[in-house]
């Protein structure tokens, strides 16, 4: 039997239409730097560092990984992207077993976001009824953030994604494209407006505060800047935002032309880069060190980037645009989420680890069968925030493996650099160190949900993360002897590059 017949066809049948507009848009909504303004990391920070500095310094750290990733998907650009670096240069099970955790991860991700897009409308509203005085609004918000509200508004956002995507491939690429301009162009916008207001902000801020209950002290009692606390806040950023760039990768066979790799990892990355540092750095312009360090860590669930930018303001208009911004980033997770998802799954279909149904292409060459698992996995793990909010929220400190898969993508980095790219033998080993840093963070830090304040692991993250990573087992040694009582060794797969 040939290399080639052992894969599910001789073509995988998707089609090269993904733009370099496409390609940085989805890496964009990967790496969420919206998310990060939101309150994904100024909540967490302790007294003596300074965000913006960190964010900088995690910028810096991984453009080593970014890389290793143009290198290797530029060398192999195919559909499931770092799944077929591990599974092709390290180990065929492996590889199988490492990305189905991450996608079981992913999913649990994207269903908290689908679930909690509520509240990222609720806040917006709230803020926007409280500065103008409209109590239906306020009522409106509070309504909102009940469970099953919150369950029908993310499963019918993401029924919509996924109608998308089946409809037609190029469509799902559109949705993310067109949510990432308009996501960067109303940052930008709520940018301009905290620019705008940096002379007078003492004054300009009182408004928003007053609505929202807070009251500054006359004296703040705030430890003065240390980089030691700064560096404690860059696994926030590193966890939650830079190392997310495994999206354009995941395309890679589809994009219009190879070279559109490097645009789509290292265009989102400075552009991502960018707009978490600037945004931190102006509101610590505004408010000064002392202020701001003392709203994020007593008020960082209400005292946000985009929080800040709609108080700034009197006209309602502009207050829902920027508002708007950050449901539309909020949106773009998902977005990309729905079509990275499909392509792993499409991948190990296609090297027959799951049914070949999974494989097959409508007329608009959309993954059809794959989507609707994608959608019913969601809604799935929708129902947990709404059986238990501490439950679910536990299920981000199954980040941690992402942070494994990382540091595994960075071995087969150095594995393929000893043999083909020597300069990738530094890089990826730097990656592979900085990658085991990470991941100590997130099995230490009680601030990502895995580890308690106890120091004893949360059982259900503990549970979800050894599940993920057993279930890529028994998923791969069913398909084994499934495909061996075929006539077909899928070990045989792995020792070839699938075809485009």
């Amino acid at each position: 039997m040939s290399g080639r017949s052992l894969f599910v066809r001789e073509s995988s049948g998707l089609r090269k239409e993904v733009s370099s507009l496409d390609a940085i848009m989805l890496n964009l909504g990967n790496m969420s730097a919206g998310v990060a303004l939101f309150t994904g990391i100024s909540p967490y920070i302790s007294q003596g560092g300074v965000i913006w500095i960190a964010s900088i310094i995690g910028l810096l750290l991984t453009l080593p990984q970014a890389y290793m990733y143009t290198a290797l998907a530029s060398k192999i650009p195919r559909t499931g992207g770092d799944y077929i670096w591990i599974s092709r240069i390290l180990n065929g099970p492996l590889g199988v077993v490492m990305a189905f955790a991450l996608m079981l991860e992913s999913t649990a991700f994207f269903a908290l976001v689908a679930y909690f897009f509520s509240s990222a409308v609720g806040t917006v509203i709230s803020t926007i009824g409280s500065l103008d005085g409209i109590s239906s609004l306020v009522s409106l918000s509070s309504t909102l953030s009940a469970p099953i509200y919150s369950y029908l508004l993310g499963a019918v956002l993401f029924g919509v994604i996924i109608a998308f995507n089946i409809f037609k491939a190029k469509w799902g690429y559109a949705l993310v494209s067109i949510s990432g301009i308009i996501a960067l162009l109303t940052t930008l916008i709520a940018m301009s407006v905290i620019a705008l207001n940096l002379g007078d902000f003492s004054t300009a801020i009182k408004p928003f505060l007053t609505s929202q209950g807070i009251t500054p002290p006359p004296h703040y009692s705030i430890a003065p800047f240390n980089l030691g606390a700064t560096f404690a806040i860059l696994p926030l950023l590193a966890i939650f935002t830079y190392p997310w760039m495994q999206a354009v990768p995941a395309v890679a066979s589809e994009l219009k032309k190879t070279k559109y790799v490097a645009y789509g990892i290292f265009g989102p990355l400075l552009i991502t880069g960018f707009l978490v540092t600037i945004g931190f750095l102006l509101l610590y312009m505004a408010g000064g060190y002392s202020f701001t360090t003392y709203e994020f860590i007593k008020n960082g669930f209400v005292y946000t980037f985009w929080t800040v930018a709609m108080g700034l303001t009197t006209n309602y208009i502009l207050q829902w645009i920027i508002g708007i911004g950050l449901m539309i980033w909020e949106f773009s997770i998902l977005a990309y989420g729905v079509v990275v998802f499909a392509r792993y799954i499409f991948a190990m279909a296609f090297d027959r680890v799951f049914p070949e149904i999974f494989t097959r292409l409508n007329k608009q060459g959309s993954p059809v069968f794959t989507h609707l698992f994608d959608l019913a996995l969601t809604l799935g793990l929708l129902v947990l925030p709404v059986i238990s909010i501490s439950g679910a929220t536990a299920l981000y400190g199954a980040i941690v493996i992402g942070m494994v898969y990382f540091f595994i993508v960075s071995i087969a980095g150095i594995m393929y650099g000893i043999k083909e790219h020597k300069i990738l033998v530094p890089v990826s080993i730097f990656s592979a160190g900085y990658f085991i840093f990470l991941t100590y963070e997130a099995v230490s830090n009680p601030t990502f949900s895995f580890v308690q304040s106890n120091g004893v692991p949360n059982p259900v993250t503990l549970g979800f993360v050894i599940g993920s990573f057993v279930i890529g087992g028994v998923i791969y040694g069913i398909s084994r002897y499934i495909n061996k009582r075929k006539g077909i060794n899928i070990d045989l797969v792995y020792k070839e590059i699938p075809p485009d």
